[in-house]
């Protein structure tokens, strides 16, 4: 250390630093200007604005992430995802994309550029890729040199009215009669309803009905028209008994005593949400999940596809599938980006195959409303699925409601009452000569087995623009 002293200036004293001292100092500034660097440069998921772009070239449609936009037709050539990052900031074979839930990378190929990726996929390279008239969700997803994950979501709605129950798109369905098939043999539930959630302090919104519903639904099977369920062979959870661990034994430890004849009603009414943390990961929320921690806390939907592929033994399955998303949360949780809502797509995905029904409460990423006006405080889709299992959806008058002529009772009658804002779907995988109440369950014939799996959740607040509340 140097040190300068003025004789003639006894307050003057200055000591100048010496080398050791000067290069902490440049290295503590160098590692400050590398962390404002880092910082400047960590756009993207640290920023909310995901750097993804879809591009449909036919009919000139740029999307920024997790939008929606309408196009005149589901007849689609290819569809453009630009990656906005530098080739070198992603990590080789990390892009994986989806169209309606199938993985798409079998369609896709590649081109580097200066400013990033580009990914085109060939919707008829491949028979099973093409949009559907209705609502079509395209996902993406790639990780960066950082092992940062970066994912988004685009609806394509379609203009065209979807006429058939193999769409959830607005517009009425077409009714023909319907012959039942025969009944089933034993019969087993389990009936899930959450309207009051352990944190709600934590962001996740309470519901109103969501219990009162799955009382009601559960009540309707102990009736002789809804299959005069035993006691002993409905595994009910409401509220505080609805834990992600009673859930998960209901589910997979319950469901084990049901045979290849037996039926099988599985209905829960509650929230379903993407993991705030990794929207990739879709979960139905018990009473006991914390938003922070998801993971460790909620049931995750994947596993819905273990209970069907490999708990169940029954072959035939209608689903009744209501879940939602983040319109769920309050707070700092709600007030985040917007992001689609593909959780009832992904449990329609894995509840369906060629001898499976599936129904859905709601068309992808659309709200569902529960409210007062509905039969004294219901969830709109259940106040009309019990006023249909009890007789107003027998199209045909024969005695029996058919899963045909439920879907199109409750289709139309939902999305009057909520003036098209809530519009159930089907797949095309609908067993519409399944009996689902009335004469058709009264005989004790037993027959081939099928399973209603019910899930209705998520209704929101009573139908008003001005106050939506989703589950």
């Amino acid at each position: 250390m140097l040190v300068l002293h003025n004789d003639n200036h006894r307050a003057f004293h200055y000591t100048l630093p010496n080398l050791v001292t000067l290069m902490r100092f440049s290295s503590g500034l160098m590692l400050a200007l590398l962390g404002i660097v880092l910082l400047w440069t960590a756009t993207g998921a640290d920023l909310g604005v995901e750097p993804i772009t879809l591009e449909v070239p036919q009919f000139q449609l740029q999307m920024e992430p997790d939008s929606a936009a309408v196009i005149a037709s589901a007849d689609v050539d290819q569809l453009l995802i630009h990656l906005t990052k530098r080739p070198s900031q992603i990590t080789p074979g990390s892009i994986f994309t989806k169209v309606n839930t199938d993985a798409a990378n079998i369609i896709m190929t590649t081109t580097t550029l200066a400013d990033g990726i580009l990914c085109k996929l060939d919707l008829g390279h491949r028979a099973g890729f093409q949009l559907r008239k209705g609502r079509n969700s395209v996902e993406i997803a790639f990780t960066d040199t950082q092992t940062r994950v970066h994912y988004a979501s685009f609806l394509l709605q379609t203009a065209e009215d979807a006429t058939t129950a193999s769409t959830g798109a607005r517009g009425p369905v077409k009714r023909v009669p319907i012959i039942p098939e025969r009944a089933a043999a034993d019969k087993y539930a389990v009936v899930v309803g959450i309207s009051h959630y352990s944190d709600p302090s934590g962001g996740l919104t309470n519901l109103q009905f969501a219990d009162r519903d799955a009382r009601d639904f559960r009540d309707f099977l102990f009736s002789p028209d809804g299959g005069s369920f035993p006691k002993d062979n409905i595994r009910t959870l409401l509220n505080e008994d609805a834990t992600s661990q009673n859930v998960r034994s209901a589910l997979f430890t319950f469901l084990t005593k049901a045979q290849a004849q037996d039926e099988v009603v599985l209905y829960i009414a509650g929230h379903g949400a993407a993991d705030p943390n990794d929207p990739r990961n879709l979960y139905l929320l018990t009473y006991d999940t914390k938003l922070e921690d998801m993971g460790g806390t909620a049931f995750p939907m994947w596993q819905l596809q273990d209970v069907f592929t490999r708990v169940l033994k029954a072959k035939r399955v209608i689903t009744f599938a209501d879940t939602c998303h983040s319109y769920g949360f309050s707070g700092e949780r709600g007030r985040g980006k917007k992001t689609n809502n593909l959780v009832n797509q992904y449990l329609a995905h894995y509840a369906n195959d060629a001898d499976r029904a599936v129904i859905t409460a709601s068309d992808i990423s659309q709200l569902s409303y529960e409210g007062d006006k509905w039969g004294g405080g219901h969830g709109v889709f259940t106040y009309y699925l019990l006023k249909g299992l009890k007789g107003e959806a027998d199209f045909n008058k024969d005695g029996t409601v058919t899963a045909g002529e439920l879907f199109a009772y409750i289709h139309d009658n939902v999305d009057k009452a909520t003036e098209g804002g809530q519009s159930p779907m089907a797949l095309p995988g609908l067993a519409e000569h399944l009996p689902l109440s009335g004469v058709g369950l009264r005989k004790s014939v037993h027959a081939e087995a099928w399973i209603p799996m019910l899930f209705d959740g998520l209704s929101g607040a009573a139908f008003d623009p001005s106050r939506r509340e989703s589950r």
